[in-house]
């Protein structure tokens, strides 16, 4: 099933689903005045920057490989198999995980916030590097500013004898995280 899921990414017909059902979740069950409204924007915004990524117009895996990478057409270094595990295990674990823990106390969600920030600006310096557009990132660059705006109001809504602690653990996990994807994603 595995496999299936992760040839030519079919995963990744369910994110424009799975977006609007989030968003539609987000806005009934929270409002934008309250903290984990922004602690659990990024879910939504992560499903429609998956879309435009691997669907819609999709294409991140073959830019990587002959942009990036400058391999040949049909020459792999991403495959179909190691974005499904980078998108579902590494990205969606975490952040069910992190979203979950937000409910209990609101600091966990800048995990999902600076993780994000941290995603965009990979997309962001990619296109400045390349001079061009890449997959995921007219999202990116939406998300990277809704994405420091949910960073500044959890900040302003945290303890602040804390809140500077978990700043330091959500941008180490978060360069962490991204270094993990980019060894994983981008070696043989």
């Amino acid at each position: 099933m595995i496999k299936k899921l992760a040839e030519n990414q079919n995963w990744a017909n369910a994110t424009p689903f799975l977006g609007i059902v989030s968003t539609v979740l987000l806005f009934v069950l929270t409002r934008p005045s309250q903290p984990i409204f922004w602690a659990l924007v990024n879910i939504p915004l992560y499903f429609f920057h998956q879309m435009e990524e691997h669907l819609w117009p999709g294409g991140f895996k073959r830019y990587v490989n002959t942009v990036v990478n400058k391999l040949p057409e049909g020459e792999e270094i991403l495959t179909d198999t190691k974005v499904f595990w980078i998108n579902i295990l590494l990205v969606w674990i975490a952040f069910v995980i992190f979203g979950a823990l937000s409910f209990m106390d609101i600091r966990f969600g800048l995990l999902l916030i600076v993780f994000s920030i941290i995603n965009c600006l990979t997309h962001i310096a990619m296109a400045l590097r390349m001079k061009e557009w890449n997959p995921g990132l007219v999202m990116a660059s939406l998300q990277f500013l809704i994405s420091c705006y949910s960073a500044y109001f959890l900040t302003a809504y945290a303890d602040i004898y804390t809140i500077a602690l978990w700043w330091i653990v959500a941008i180490v996990f978060s360069i962490a995280a991204h270094v993990v994807v980019f060894k994983f994603g981008m070696t043989k």
